[in-house]
């Protein structure tokens, strides 16, 4: 997927008005989503342009095409921009169901949000068919031997989580470089470009020896970071929906797709850090993935109209999934509140007992070995693997390794309940 690439020639998008140029942002009015003049419906969103490029094969080898078309997002920085009423709409339930999930487990952040953090990573992960366990996830996230796909959603959840706590005062470029960065570290092949815009031109589907029958083609990288800068200062922008600026945010991302892998996972972790910028959170991450990875296939094809200037049906989309997967984390929430007294219930145990201490604790650190129990409750090894036999007969901890000598556990309804909301989620 690598060539040397010439300055190509613009080609004439028949969507396009006539003194259309890729960056420009004269309007003067904001452009309203399916907003109507006459009987016509005015572009939402300027659409792509497209750029004719020479191809080269880099193995030096005959090619199966000799030129391509790169596509050209538009600069948007500027571009006055607003939401429909039906948006306005949906966005605001969106945000009061945030709202609503915030202020009810405040007090719970610090056993929620690692939870919302791990859950969202491993669904966006799953859009991408990055299939991981919530057991090798653990073992990942434990420092302990775990399959290469577990150590990437284990960086996703790294970049996620780096991305959003920067994002309070404004996403920077440096911030998204630093959440990929721990995304492709541990990649063979990607590792070498981990946290670097790419310097060649990649592309999605088709062929992995040209653009041929690619479903999009970005534009080549020397755009790149006039692209990046641009898209930095529109995510700073405090004159639009939140909800329709995270949209677009995203959409844009994908579009200039500037790192050689990566993308979806850092571009989705963008809607996080917008809101988190715009307050509509401020102690949590809304697991939107989850939502999204149950009916992936729309969302690839809502993104992908967004190069045709569609811009309402996606965020029409996000501003829906973001309150099913809020509503969805409130009875998560809710269920990692009750934990503690049910397995209380089901152990019974002797009052003051490194048991009953431990209990309650499991929820906010759901993957423990034997060194974590006794400096969480005190007791000594001997009590500690007693306490921990009794927590697995009653199925409250299950084994996450098979050495017998770094025995590690891990609270399973804790893990599991990750995949039970991605599961209710399906059904809603």
């Amino acid at each position: 997927m690598r060539a040397a690439l010439r300055r190509g020639a613009l080609v004439p998008d028949q969507n396009f008005p006539s003194d259309f140029a890729p960056d420009a942002h004269e309007a003067q009015a904001p452009h309203a989503l399916g907003a109507r003049n006459g009987t016509s419906v005015e572009p939402a969103f300027p659409p792509h342009g497209k750029e004719l490029l020479p191809w080269s094969s880099r193995s030096g080898r005959r090619s199966e095409i000799k030129e391509y078309v790169a596509s050209l997002p538009p600069k948007i920085a500027h571009l006055p921009l607003a939401a429909s009423s039906e948006l306005l709409v949906a966005s605001r339930v969106a945000q009061i169901e945030v709202a609503v999930l915030e202020r009810t487990y405040a007090d719970q952040v610090a056993t929620l949000e690692p939870f919302l953090l791990r859950t969202e990573a491993i669904a966006s992960s799953r859009i991408e068919e990055e299939l991981t366990t919530v057991d090798q996830l653990a073992r990942a996230q434990h420092g302990i031997s775990a399959p290469k796909t577990a150590r990437t959603v284990k960086g996703a959840i790294d970049g996620l989580s780096l991305l959003v706590a920067r994002a309070s005062g404004g996403v920077h470029l440096h911030d998204i470089l630093a959440a990929h960065r721990p995304l492709m570290a541990d990649d063979p092949e990607e590792k070498w470009d981990a946290g670097r815009l790419r310097s060649v031109q990649n592309w999605i589907g088709g062929s992995n020896r040209s653009p041929l029958g690619a479903v999009h083609v970005p534009p080549p990288h020397e755009r790149v970071p006039e692209l990046m800068e641009d898209l930095v200062d529109f995510m700073r922008r405090t004159d639009i929906d939140p909800v329709l600026q995270a949209a677009v945010a995203h959409a844009q991302f994908e579009s200039i797709h500037p790192f050689t892998d990566g993308n979806g996972r850092v571009g989705r972790s963008l809607i996080n850090a917008v809101w988190r910028y715009r307050g509509l959170t401020s102690t949590m991450a809304v697991p939107v993935a989850s939502a999204i990875v149950a009916d992936r296939e729309l969302y690839f094809s809502l993104v992908n109209g967004y190069r045709d200037g569609e811009i309402e049906a996606f965020s029409m989309y996000l501003a829906t999934s973001t309150s099913r997967a809020a509503v969805e984390a409130a009875v998560s929430a809710q269920r990692l509140v009750e934990l503690p007294s049910q397995w209380h219930e089901r152990v019974r145990p002797r009052s003051k007992s490194t048991v009953e201490t431990l209990l309650p604790l499991l929820p906010r650190h759901p993957v423990v070995d034997a060194h974590d129990i006794a400096r969480m409750t005190g007791a000594s090894p001997s009590r500690v693997y007693a306490a921990v036999e009794r927590l697995v007969e009653a199925q409250v901890l299950r084994p996450i390794t098979q050495s017998k000598r770094d025995m590690t556990w891990a609270a399973g309804e804790v893990l599991d309940e990750a995949d039970l909301m991605v599961d209710r989620l399906r059904l809603r």
